[in-house]
């Protein structure tokens, strides 16, 4: 999964996304005009050698998006050479994740979603990695956890989100953890850039956009 083979595959689909096609109704908004950057991490765990991704649970005491699951990251700041630059140092801020510790695949095509920053997805791989390791910061981060690849492709980890706008996204949920929202979209858009065909399972393999109409049954007229 990790070869070098697998890698240029994953970036090269990561790199070719189809651009989101933002739906009439959604008004842009300042948040748009900023970037971020977000940290996939693919870590091999220390005791068992599985693949894992790992991901945050924002803190209660931040403003918006409290306690909702994210993967590592932050806005742009001007002294970042890059957004591989932005990841990592807002990764080490957030969890105490050495860069050092980073061997960077790579950094992929900006994807703009309605109603946030653009997001610019960095991937990498942490060997030798237990949960241990990590030195969190409890004014950005109220935890960090990693979920297994495996535990992610079963049939019952993978559902939808119904949003009130009438549209809905992908979600996954295993055990007490739900990754929906953008962190859910992301999830679903770098397993289908990383897994080969006869590893995906059956929700992966169709072509689910980020939001999708979803068509609300007319209401009943009583007489």
């Amino acid at each position: 999964m990790l070869a070098d083979e697998q890698r240029q595959r994953c970036m090269e689909n990561m790199r070719n996304l189809p651009d989101y096609q933002r739906p009439k109704s959604m008004k842009h908004n300042k948040r748009e005009l900023t970037s971020s950057a977000v940290f996939i991490a693919l870590c091999l765990e220390s005791n068992t050698n599985a693949i894992s991704l790992l991901y945050t649970r924002r803190s209660r005491h931040l403003r918006s998006h409290s306690l909702q699951i994210s993967f590592p990251g932050g806005k742009r700041d001007e002294a970042d050479v890059d957004f591989i630059d932005c990841a990592l140092r807002e990764t080490e801020e957030e969890i105490g994740l050495p860069r050092q510790r980073v061997e960077i695949w790579g950094d992929c095509k900006p994807i703009l979603l309605p109603r946030t920053s653009t997001i610019v997805p960095v991937v990498g791989v942490v060997k030798d990695f237990h949960i241990s390791q990590l030195k969190i910061n409890y004014d950005e981060v109220e935890e960090a956890f990693s979920i297994p690849l495996q535990s992610l492709l079963l049939p019952s980890a993978t559902r939808h989100t119904q949003f009130r706008s009438g549209y809905s996204g992908p979600v996954f949920v295993v055990d007490h953890h739900r990754i929906w929202g953008i962190t859910g979209y992301l999830t679903y858009v770098f397993l289908r850039c990383l897994l080969p065909s006869h590893l995906k399972s059956d929700a992966l393999k169709t072509n689910i956009k980020f939001v999708r109409p979803y068509k609300v049954p007319p209401k009943l007229t009583h007489h």
